[in-house]
């Protein structure tokens, strides 16, 4: 655990994990060494089928424990941060492992541009792997604005940080997308759509480092485009029937930047892979955007399933937390 500079605002730390105790383990170990002693560790156990392998993980973390008994990452994320106690909420994911200097970088992101309301980090690949299909990494060394215009990587839910009072105001994370979610992914990229139309901005902040497990094998690279398709549509027909202006921008970027423009170069270097994975992806944007498209949204977020034995529209997030 770090001293770091004096002055410094206290932050909670979210990390939501399912049935990888031995990622989570790695992962709050380099957590901890990020926080000072006013900060806040909170893992959230996301349905993990062995609940007392999370459990003995966060314990000897020192984190409190959050249970949420549904899966879905954004519901053990809602879950997470409801519970936290500081205004600066800070997201990982168990397949992570933070730079000591991660937490002092994102809270002195906040207190030099008071004006932000959420921030993202720079996430590279481990020094000790190589991966041809990078997942979840942002590695550009130079800080941005990102605001309504800002398309292209604005970063990832495995490293992120928000103030209390934009969560709020936006209801947290759409509990629909992202992994265990109706369609998937992309749900940062969706919770930076909600805060933009809402008026507000944020950072990208390269010294908030942290570096991402590359651990899927070719044939889960394949499911795992299908999801990021799959979510990329759902948030092109949310975003059509929310906020017009951004949607244009958005589509042409998934569509076109990322669809059938990267399609038609992977055909040109005869790159089955990353041809299979880009047509994947497409039909993915298709299935997502028409099964979205006709779901119901309630202040934003689209309107949950209803559960077996529970009622209500945010019934569906069951949780129970120890200290």
């Amino acid at each position: 655990m770090t001293d770091g500079a004096p002055g410094r605002a206290p932050v909670s730390v979210v990390v939501p994990s399912r049935d990888r105790p031995e990622m989570l383990a790695r992962c709050l170990a380099s957590v901890r060494g990020a926080l000072r002693p006013d900060d806040e560790l909170v893992v959230v156990d996301s349905a993990s089928r062995d609940a007392a392998a999370v459990a003995r993980v966060a314990a000897e973390a020192g984190a409190r424990l959050v249970r949420v008994d549904l899966p879905g990452v954004d519901r053990a994320r809602n879950a997470g941060w409801t519970v936290t106690t500081h205004d600066l909420v800070l997201f990982t994911d168990d397949d992570v492992q933070v730079d000591p200097g991660w937490a002092d970088a994102y809270a002195r992101c906040f207190a030099e541009h008071p004006e932000c309301s959420f921030a993202t980090g720079r996430i590279g690949v481990p020094p000790d792997q190589v991966s041809e299909h990078e997942v979840a990494v942002k590695d550009d060394p130079e800080p941005a604005v990102l605001d309504r215009t800002s398309v292209g990587s604005l970063g990832h839910g495995a490293s992120t940080a928000l103030r209390r009072s934009a969560l709020v105001a936006v209801g947290g994370w759409d509990e629909a997308l992202g992994n265990g979610g109706r369609f998937r992914a992309a749900p940062e990229l969706d919770l930076f759509d909600r805060l933009f139309a809402s008026g507000r901005t944020g950072r990208y902040e390269p010294a908030a480092r942290a570096w991402h497990d590359q651990w899927r094998t070719d044939g889960q690279l394949v499911v795992l485009n299908l999801r990021y398709g799959v979510g990329a549509g759902a948030r092109l027909a949310k975003l059509v029937r929310t906020d017009r202006p951004r949607c244009r921008r958005v589509a042409r970027e998934v569509l076109w930047d990322w669809g059938l423009a990267s399609l038609l170069l992977h055909l040109r270097h005869h790159d089955l892979k990353r041809t299979v994975t880009c047509t994947v992806r497409m039909l993915g944007y298709l299935v997502g955007f028409l099964q979205a498209v006709v779901v119901p949204l309630q202040d934003g977020h689209f309107r949950p399933l209803p559960s077996p034995g529970q009622a209500g529209a945010g019934s569906d997030r069951q949780a129970s937390s120890a200290a």
